[in-house]
């Protein structure tokens, strides 16, 4: 089947082509910075790969400015934590983190401190490792031993395995934790307590979850083909709808400070979709775009910055990119970065990871058979120049609440800096 898009409302498509109108000499070429935005990958890449499955819900690899890390085979839990700048084969055994008794399912590097990061496992704990002391400024993180399990704080209640961890996006010390056992659980990480339980709401399977950007709501897909909107601070499910019918698992990202979020799931017949909902009302998707036919998930990534989703499918070969755009029709369909070999998780990293040099917007990491490929997307430009029309104001990397604040009731966007020509790294300096 043909691997472009079509809105199967509005668009038909031909065999070997990009969505068409019916009516094509109405077509116009449309006006974007970013129509001619492409994936380059990496010369060098990280090779000797022994990664875990992890969970089917979870992104396997993850990654912020300075660090990547993923789950690792290996007797109880490991994971690795490598330099991202590192690049060449790992070493046969390397050195772990070596703390839960069974398999590592997910990972989440906090938003406000490169060196911690959040592991969910499938012996029903999380645990928060902060590994600051064996980072120097020059050499990044070495390991002379395995981290063991008495250097990080265990956070335990949840019945089953834990598949998914997401840090607050504005808060201190916040991280929620999904789990078998059909519960959302928000952590007190300072405190090493839980400080929220949705106990009730899915009878079933939770796959996966995301925050709105200011940590207010969270959205929640589920194995009974529900999509719920839950508002952790009265532990309540304040929206229910049905999402996409097909039995295969459904993934969820919102779209910034837009009161809308997209799904992308199944239909019935296996074909891959992508859904945009308003949480205001939802009782009918705003826009529906039919991808094509395939077995593999989709992991949906939202650029706040410059409005570009991606989307990558698990057994794919490339990532797709759209344009989301205010009103109808929502999305348009940009292109996509193709690859010779089909990748198995991917991440992307934080804005300040790119380089502004060479006017990169975004940055990913694809998890492959036995290696991991950093893929930048550039917008080309014949001039040198800092392209500050590329370039607004970004996430900093700097908390706008405390814990205590939020729990309390405040909510407050996420606090930004500008980027410049001396690039993201000055920035964040």
């Amino acid at each position: 089947p043909s691997w472009f898009p079509r809105e199967s409302s509005r668009l038909e498509s031909r065999p070997g082509g990009p969505p068409c109108s019916r009516f094509s000499s109405q077509m116009v070429v449309r006006s974007s910075k970013f129509r001619h935005v492409h994936g380059v990958a990496s010369k060098d890449r990280f090779e000797n790969v022994n990664s875990t499955a992890s969970s089917a819900d979870s992104n396997i690899v993850a990654g912020n400015a300075r660090f990547l890390a993923l789950p690792w085979n290996g007797g109880g839990g490991p994971f690795l934590v490598h330099n991202l700048g590192g690049v060449g084969r790992f070493e046969p055994i390397p050195k772990m983190f070596q703390g839960h008794s069974a398999s590592v399912q997910d990972l989440d590097f906090c938003p406000f401190d490169d060196c911690v990061i959040a592991s969910a496992s499938e012996d029903t704990t999380v645990r928060i490792w902060d590994f600051s002391s064996r980072v120097s400024s020059d050499a990044g993180i070495q390991l002379d031993t395995d981290v063991p399990g008495s250097s990080s704080t265990t956070l335990s209640g949840h019945a089953k395995k834990v598949t998914l961890v997401r840090w607050h996006p504005v808060a201190r010390n916040l991280l929620l934790s999904v789990s078998y056992d059909s519960t959302v659980r928000l952590w007190d990480v300072a405190n090493a307590k839980e400080a929220m339980c949705l106990a009730d709401g899915h009878p079933d399977t939770i796959q996966h979850v995301a925050w709105n950007m200011r940590g207010s709501q969270f959205v929640t897909t589920c194995k009974d083909k529900k999509v719920r909107v839950c508002d952790p601070r009265t532990k309540q499910v304040v929206h229910t709808f049905t999402g996409h019918e097909g039995s295969k698992g459904a993934r969820v990202t919102f779209l910034g400070a837009r009161a809308e979020f997209a799904t992308v799931g199944f239909s019935k017949q296996s074909e891959r979709q992508l859904w945009f909902w308003d949480d205001r009302n939802t009782s009918k998707a705003l826009h529906e775009v039919t991808m094509d036919q395939a077995s593999g998930g989709i992991f949906p990534f939202f650029d706040i910055d410059t409005n570009l989703l991606y989307l990558g499918g698990k057994g794919d070969c490339n990532i797709r990119f759209f344009e989301v755009v205010d009103g109808a029709p929502h999305v348009h369909y940009v292109d996509q970065y193709s690859a010779k070999e089909p990748q198995r998780g991917m991440c992307m990293l934080p804005k300040l990871a790119c380089d502004t040099s060479s006017a990169e917007v975004a940055r990913f990491l694809r998890l492959g058979n036995g290696y991991i490929e950093p893929v930048a997307f550039v917008v080309p430009r014949k001039s040198d120049a800092f392209a500050e029309d590329l370039y607004p104001p970004t996430f900093s990397g700097k908390p706008s609440l405390s814990a205590e604040e939020w729990l309390g009731g405040k909510d407050a966007d996420p606090l930004t800096v500008a980027l410049g020509p001396g690039g993201a790294a000055a920035a964040a300096a």
